[in-house]
């Protein structure tokens, strides 16, 4: 696996051998409109075989993908596509599954957790909460989130790490003793448009519960604080509360960061 000392040693290669993208010399690649999306170049064979495979999206589910198992961090690198490519369980293996662009009209952008020679290994959003798949990294645009997430549930903390320093903390309440947020790593999948009433962080990960918050069963979210556990709607009783100052800096946050859940 990627860890946060030599990621960016592995990731680096593949960097140099493609030349620098655009994300990586000032324009911001977060929240690139459907009109700004190059137009498809796949070909009929190509779209045809993609509608043969389940879509990654929070609502499907993925039997065939390889979990992610580990907790470590990672060198801060994330990956999107530009246009919909296969995903697969293994380099080389058959394709399990379809990524489209982006997710409700927001460019996706997935960490990596890992590498091998033209291939890198994404944390995905579908269920189980904790898959991952492999992708052709001549696919992808890579370029690197300076932020971290880790909450601890045990102690009830939410901190920003940036650029591997501890930047800012908060109280938080992390899901129900009955219904815990899950541990492990997951991403900022998607936020709330500018100006909207309430502001929702969903990430992606899932949990026992259906979630009306996100628009996706299961679907793991960061919201404003409820002034007390009990006020928690019975369908968002695996998400994440947390003051509103700090939901201010959490929505400047770059989609794609790594967020790490202990118990």
């Amino acid at each position: 696996m990627v860890c946060a000392a030599t990621g960016l040693a592995l990731i680096t290669p593949l960097l140099l051998r493609r030349g620098i993208s655009a994300h990586l010399t000032g324009i911001d690649p977060y929240r690139r409109t459907p009109s700004e999306t190059p137009p498809s170049i796949l070909s009929t064979a190509e779209i045809g075989d993609l509608a043969s495979l389940p879509e990654v999206t929070p609502s499907q589910r993925l039997d065939a993908a390889p979990r992610d198992l580990a907790a470590r961090g990672t060198a801060g690198v994330i990956a999107h596509n530009r246009q919909p490519v296969h995903v697969y369980a293994a380099p080389a293996a058959p394709a399990i599954a379809w990524l489209a662009p982006q997710q409700n009209g927001i460019d996706t952008w997935l960490p990596v957790i890992d590498q091998q020679p033209g291939w890198v290994q994404v944390l995905l959003p579908s269920h189980p909460g904790d898959a991952s798949g492999w992708i052709r990294a001549a696919e992808l645009d890579l370029t690197v989130t300076p932020y971290e997430l880790r909450l601890h549930r045990r102690s009830h903390r939410l901190q920003l790490f940036t650029n591997g320093n501890l930047a800012r903390s908060w109280k938080a309440w992390p899901g129900t003793s009955e219904t815990p947020t899950p541990a492990g790593r997951t991403f900022l999948l998607a936020g709330t448009p500018d100006g909207a009433p309430a502001r929702v962080l969903a990430l992606g990960m899932h949990g026992a519960t259906p979630s009306a918050c996100t628009g996706s069963l299961g679907t793991v979210a960061i919201h404003s604080a409820v002034a007390r556990a009990g006020d928690r709607a019975p369908d968002c009783r695996t998400c994440i509360r947390v003051p509103p100052e700090a939901m201010d800096a959490l929505t400047r946050v770059r989609l794609g960061s790594l967020v790490r859940v202990y118990r």
